[in-house]
């Protein structure tokens, strides 16, 4: 990038005549001041020596100078105003900030920095995602979009509506993983992906990334999440050309869509359990739990309570939500806006969870009440009768490892749990005494099969389900609604 001109840390608060030629590092979206109105971006700017600077820009400034500066581009610098940072803010962005308005100077650089870009960043490989689950640690990944599925609405548990859209990564490995991406991210980088993924093969390279155990095991975005899509490095270009050797292979896999049901099980895999018994979380300890979310490892055995209780609903199959619709039919969904969603079964079940200190009441949705009751979700739907434990799994014989979310809601004093995945301790490989080992398996989810019958959750089509109907009492009745309102 050369020498003749300034480099960042040169530039102090009262430097004058300075100009410094840099490349833009990171980009991130614009958002709205939490004590004022005021609307900002920030971005990060990297001098030839790998230092980097945060600069903002405020208000008008962020569209006028939009297409200014651009990800990955470089430019020559000048009269930015330059500041300390407000002590509360410093570990984060450093000791000094520079303000970019109208006064500054912006000349953009035809060079091409983006090796010296791209080795800054320390990429993580998708079988390690495991390890970073629900640590929110930031992740960096690389991978080739295959898919991506439709916008979605969701609304959080403090009552706000979201959009969000999901990703589908693939890896030289042909590993893939889901990749959530939140609010601004899909009005600019899933638009631009939506409009190009058919002509092309699209890279992604992503930084300020989580793992969390959403939908088995994802990747989702952070606020200061930042992307290259078809950036112009090197790395991008092994990645298209690896790609076009294994097309046929990809094409199936896309084609087939089996990463759209489940975590692939190598990442399974990859889970690190605790083996140590003085690492598991006791019941006890988490019952009348205030939180807003936590994760536990719980060692214990799960067992069905009440059996008069429907372990299946109608969802859509773009975001989960409940369905009033019939099986197959293609609806649009009120909850996540998708016009051609899909209603399908989806397991659930209200059950117990117990080991020497105690209990909670907690459910499983999905592939874990799949496991769990050793059926799938279309069989559970074609229940008629109170199920028996020649039907379905209705309790453990032996302790198994839970991975459980509790969550406290708005209006509920209480914590709610959710069991997200459930392992048996003898499939688990290693030393007890190295602390943790992988998970070799989690129960497979089961696939679908098509509906030979329309079916919805509101309504029965045999005289032996209106028979057990009639026999519930109220007792039973206040009890089912608890358990479907959990």
């Amino acid at each position: 990038m050369g020498d003749k001109f300034q480099l960042i840390h040169d530039i102090s608060p009262g430097t004058a005549g300075w100009t410094v030629k840099v490349v833009v590092a990171e980009k991130f979206s614009p958002r709205v001041a939490q004590r004022s109105p005021t609307k900002y971006q920030n971005l990060i700017l990297m001098d030839s020596e790998g230092s980097t600077v945060q600069v903002t820009l405020y208000g008008q400034n962020i569209t006028a100078f939009q297409d200014e500066l651009i990800l990955g581009k470089t430019y020559l610098i000048s009269n930015a105003l330059v500041k300390e940072t407000n002590a509360e803010y410093k570990a984060k962005s450093g000791e000094i900030q520079w303000t970019i308005s109208g006064r500054t100077r912006i000349r953009r650089v035809e060079e091409n920095n983006s090796n010296l870009l791209i080795s800054t960043y320390s990429f993580t490989d998708f079988e390690d995602l495991p390890k970073y689950m629900d640590s929110n640690v930031d992740i960096s990944v690389i991978g080739m979009i295959i898919d991506i599925k439709p916008r979605r609405i969701i609304q959080t548990r403090f009552g706000k509506e979201c959009q969000v859209q999901d990703l589908v990564l693939i890896n030289k490995r042909f590993d893939t993983v889901l990749l959530t991406m939140w609010e601004a991210f899909v009005d600019n980088e899933c638009k631009y992906i939506c409009q190009n993924l058919k002509k092309k093969k699209l890279v992604l390279i992503g930084k300020h990334l989580k793992v969390t155990s959403f939908n088995g095991l994802s990747i989702s975005t952070k606020a200061d999440g930042s992307f290259f899509i078809d950036g112009e490095f090197e790395l991008v270009e092994e990645f298209k050309s690896w790609t076009h050797t294994n097309s046929e292979i990809i094409e199936n896999m896309i084609s087939e869509k089996h990463y759209l049901t489940s975590t692939p099980s190598k990442l399974f895999s990859k889970l690190s359990v605790p083996t140590d018994e003085k690492d598991f979380t006791e019941i006890k300890s988490i019952r009348g739990l205030k939180t807003v979310k936590q994760f536990f490892w719980i060692k214990g055995r799960a067992s069905v309570k009440v059996l008069n209780q429907t372990y299946w609903y109608m969802s859509c199959n773009n975001c989960n939500k409940i369905s009033s619709e019939n099986y197959g039919d293609i609806y649009p969904c009120v909850f996540c806006k998708c016009t051609d969603a899909k209603a399908i079964p989806r397991a659930k079940v209200y059950m117990q969870l117990t080991d020497p200190t105690g209990y909670i009441n907690a459910t499983a949705i999905g592939n874990p009440a799949e496991y769990f009751l050793q059926s799938n979700a279309e069989i559970l739907m074609n229940q008629t009768l109170i199920p028996t434990a020649a039907s379905m799994r209705l309790s453990m014989d032996e302790d198994e490892i839970f991975y459980v979310k509790a969550i406290t809601e708005e209006l509920s004093p209480d914590c709610k749990f959710e069991i997200l995945f459930i392992v048996n301790p003898s499939q688990i490989a290693g030393d007890k005494n190295k602390g943790k080992a992988p998970v070799e398996h989690i129960g497979e989810p089961i696939k679908f099969l098509e509906p030979t019958t329309k079916r919805s959750l509101f309504n029965s089509d045999t005289d032996d389900a209106q028979s057990s109907k009639k026999n519930v009492t109220s007792q039973e009745l206040r009890l089912r609604k608890k358990i479907n309102e959990f």
